[in-house]
């Protein structure tokens, strides 16, 4: 019965790990105002928090004792506090449903630990070609068609509202391969992309230790392939988001690794880092013989729709309002900055507004400095346990902080917050399993 309810679990928590981008999901709760849809006080189940739930059960059967956290009973001042601020909140049912999702996050970077390492880190890399592949399609094709099965919602180059990029009198489609947004898919492509390298590092230093020999490189060369493969299509798909914080996440992420192992004279990891960057060169250069220029538009700040989005992020600064010394020190209320900024100016529906892009201002304008300081607290103890300093997990973390800078999908989506929890795993004292 335990080998039966083991077997179930690593099952059920790979097939959680390849429906994360999948944003099929059950709407039970809607808030609106003036008769007007409120988008982040829409709050929905997840089938993959269906498939992360059941995966728990089966946990339980033979590691109960491990969903304990009695080595940190500050955890549990935490949870009591966040309860009591969530009754605080101006729409405590809305703060409630993303306090869940956090804890749902936390929940599955705990049981990461228990499965092993490779085959987690495979299937994620998985899960980025399927989405990558996808993200192709919607490029070629130009459109993407509804789906409520699949979670997917239309999206057409020629409606208002769609994320595209404009050059040469088109507009042409940004990829959203499942998820709600193309930064999102792109955000998604990097974490898949840093796995594909530590990957190809992995299979290189077993190379290395082997010596090189015939009989291993014969042996993996079907798992090289394919993570050379999967890389390639996933650095397309990211390329068909758009997304410039996503790709200057990646930058930064491999800037980090080649430096650091320069200076630790590390040859392997600079030589898989070396040839990753020829990868997206030709990922790149393949790119633009489909659309010519539409990268060189996206990256010019003059042009219309970069100005707009620009000044778009630029005011959403302007809701980092702080009304009275209870917000200062409990802040907003978890998911209410939109609906804060909202009842501080009706000149616009509350479906236009958007969250500070900026993951820790938004993050301080919600929790307040009570919170913040519990959320460093917080990350002081993952890193005082962390195992050891890895350079890969270290980087894809620096990757996160960068995007985090320009985005607010890692505080406010369900996809994000599994990444950050995908990210600070990494750095765990109990190692993952091999």
């Amino acid at each position: 019965m335990k080998k039966t309810a083991n077997t179930l679990f690593k099952i059920i928590f790979g097939l959680f790990i390849l429906s994360i981008p999948w944003q099929t999901r059950w709407i039970f709760f809607a808030w609106s105002e003036q008769g007007r849809l409120w988008e982040y006080g829409r709050l929905g189940l997840y089938g993959s928090m269906i498939l992360l739930a059941l995966a728990v059960i089966f946990f339980i059967f033979n590691n109960r004792k491990e969903l304990h956290f009695s080595k940190h009973k500050f955890l549990y001042f935490v949870f009591a506090y966040s309860i009591i601020i969530g009754f605080l909140s101006p729409i405590p049912i809305v703060s409630f449903f993303y306090l869940l999702v956090i804890y749902l996050a936390i929940l599955f970077a705990h049981l990461a630990r228990f499965i092993p390492k490779f085959f987690i880190l495979r299937l994620f890399l998985l899960s980025g070609l399927i989405q990558a592949v996808l993200a192709i399609q919607q490029a070629l094709g130009q459109g993407i068609g509804a789906n409520k099965w699949l979670g997917l919602a239309e999206h057409l180059p020629g409606t208002l509202g769609t994320a595209v990029v404009e050059f040469a009198d088109l507009r042409i489609l940004r990829a959203y391969g499942a998820l709600p947004h193309p930064n999102i898919l792109g955000g998604f492509l990097f974490v898949a992309i840093f796995i594909g390298i530590y990957l190809w590092l992995h299979l290189y230093r077993q190379a290395k230790e082997d010596h090189w020999s015939k009989k291993f490189l014969k042996k993996h060369v079907w798992e090289l392939l394919f993570v050379i493969f999967s890389l390639s299509i996933c650095t397309v798909g990211l390329l068909a988001t758009f997304s410039r914080s996503a790709v200057l996440g990646l930058a930064a992420g491999l800037l980090s690794v080649f430096l650091i192992n320069i200076f630790k004279r590390d040859w392997i990891v600079v030589n898989v880092i070396v040839k990753y960057v020829a990868v997206f060169i030709l990922a790149m250069l393949a790119f633009n013989l489909w659309f010519p220029g539409a990268w060189t538009a996206r990256l010019n700040i003059d042009g219309r729709l970069e100005q707009q989005s620009i000044q778009q992020r630029a005011q959403t600064y302007q809701q980092f309002y702080m009304g009275d010394w209870k917000q200062v020190l409990f802040g907003q209320g978890m998911g209410m900055n939109t609906q804060v900024a909202y009842q501080q100016n009706q000149a616009q529906p509350i479906y236009t507004v958007q969250p500070i892009h900026n993951v820790f201002m938004l993050a301080l304008a919600e929790v307040g400095l009570i919170g913040a300081l519990i959320l460093l607290n917080i990350v002081r103890l993952v890193i005082k346990e962390a195992d050891k300093v890895d350079i890969m997990a270290t980087s894809l973390l620096l990757g996160l902080i960068v995007i985090g800078l320009f985005d607010h999908y890692l505080w406010t989506t369900w996809t994000g917050w599994l990444l950050v929890a995908f990210g600070l795993v990494n750095l765990y004292k109990t190692k993952l399993k091999t």
